[in-house]
């Protein structure tokens, strides 16, 4: 790792492959209890599987590639020769040797969701970065050389809540085996968690890739996605968190299994508390956001006869066949949870007619579901839903991205 000090206030480290991501971090710690340095970490294209948490302010996570990729390839185990991954396979439900006596995934969720990155301090910012938790993707090496504890006879200490309520079937063991892509195989698994802390967050041009639970904020977190890709399958953005996303593309991991469903947000804005009348902080913002389907490149598709008939090698903006209208826009996890899509376009057949789903409120209404000129002007869509006819919020607040946060 060369460490270059740029000015007194900036720090630039740079990772190569074979190297630590975790190596770099120790050394921002140590220079910013020193001098209170930013943090710029370049790192080299590669796989990096390694559990991260960002606990220092400023600290950058930057590919140092010329021309970067967040591209992935072979039904998604591996990405492109330039691109940077930073991955785990820890998942709810699932007792690794390797954790020792830490319960990472129960109810005290120490990792808030298995994060393969965790990040607790303020000002983070990463570019031209993959998250991944390959949990719900694919069996990696370390997995692989991992072993699994039956949770039906652990001595773990568990509390009531924690003590999982069943026993998840036995994990594929071969490298590289998609077949965790199935749905029983499905639990949390978060490629990338912000906590409480994780204050002005910015990442441009990245991806968070998983299935289940991708990108988790806590209430008081507040973050700033820029282009790039979020793709995952059921509730995959989702917490208390204010977010704005700018011109992402929202890829849907769905693959033909009977009873396959997209969910994208789940928001519950401000925490756990309903408010009296109205949130007491900003929720989740989409703006100019463009949904298709996962290609083959990205997933293992269980449903070649659509392809087939169709003529094509992928099934990405496809309709017809089980995989026409699967996937929503949001399912709110609480009924105050306010979430709102602005400027909407999605591939012929991807959304569903209704587009919102109660699914999570024990079918509660929630009021605080708005759209601004979708791609169908939001044609059947729930009474609850507010179609805007102008881009500003009933409270007055104006759509705007760059300034939904402050």
């Amino acid at each position: 790792m060369h460490i270059f000090v740029a000015s007194i206030l900036a720090l630039v480290l740079h990772v190569h492959p074979g190297e630590k991501i975790n190596d770099a971090l120790n050394s921002a710690r140590a220079v910013y209890n020193a001098r209170g340095e930013q943090t710029t970490i370049l790192i080299d294209p590669g796989t990096y599987r390694e559990e991260l948490t960002i606990d220092v302010p400023g600290v950058t996570l930057k590919n140092a590639s010329k021309k970067p990729s967040i591209a992935l390839r072979n039904h998604g185990v591996e990405c492109a020769p330039n691109a940077v991954r930073i991955t785990w396979y820890y998942g709810h439900g699932y007792q690794y040797r390797s954790m020792g006596n830490t319960v990472n995934y129960g109810g005290s969720r120490t990792r808030l969701w298995n994060a393969s990155v965790l990040v607790t301090a303020p000002d983070f910012r990463a570019e031209n970065i993959i998250f991944e938790n390959s949990f719900n993707l694919y069996v990696c090496d370390l997995e692989a050389a991992d072993s699994l504890v039956d949770i039906s006879q652990s001595d773990m200490p568990w509390t009531e809540k924690e003590r999982p309520k069943k026993v998840m079937p036995p994990r594929p063991k071969e490298i590289g085996s998609t077949e965790v892509q199935k749905k029983r195989y499905r639990e949390r698994a978060s490629a990338i968690s912000f906590a409480e802390g994780a204050k002005n967050a910015h990442l441009k041009n990245c991806r968070a890739v998983g299935r289940q639970d991708v990108l988790y904020g806590a209430n008081g977190a507040t973050i700033y996605w820029e282009g790039g890709i979020l793709q995952g399958g059921v509730d995959f953005i989702f917490g208390s968190m204010a977010m704005s996303v700018n011109r992402a593309t929202i890829v849907a991991n769905i693959n033909g299994e009977k009873g396959d469903k997209c969910y994208i947000a789940a928001g519950r804005s401000g925490g756990d508390q309903a408010p009296d009348s109205t949130i007491r902080s900003r929720g989740l913002l989409f703006y100019k956001c463009h949904i298709r389907l996962a290609t083959e490149e990205e997933l293992e598709n269980l449903t070649p006869t659509l392809s087939s008939r169709r003529g094509s090698s992928s099934l990405a903006g496809r309709s017809g066949g089980v995989l026409r209208s699967e996937v929503w826009l949001a399912r709110p996890w609480r009924w105050w949870g306010e979430t709102v899509w602005a400027y909407t376009t999605w591939d012929e057949g991807v959304l569903n007619p209704e587009g919102w789903n109660t699914g999570l409120t024990k079918g509660k209404e929630c009021p605080n579901s708005y759209e601004y000129k979708s791609q169908d002007k939001s044609a059947g869509r729930p009474k609850w839903v507010t179609v805007l006819q102008r881009p500003i919020l009933p409270d007055g607040t104006k759509i705007n991205p760059k300034t939904w946060l402050k």
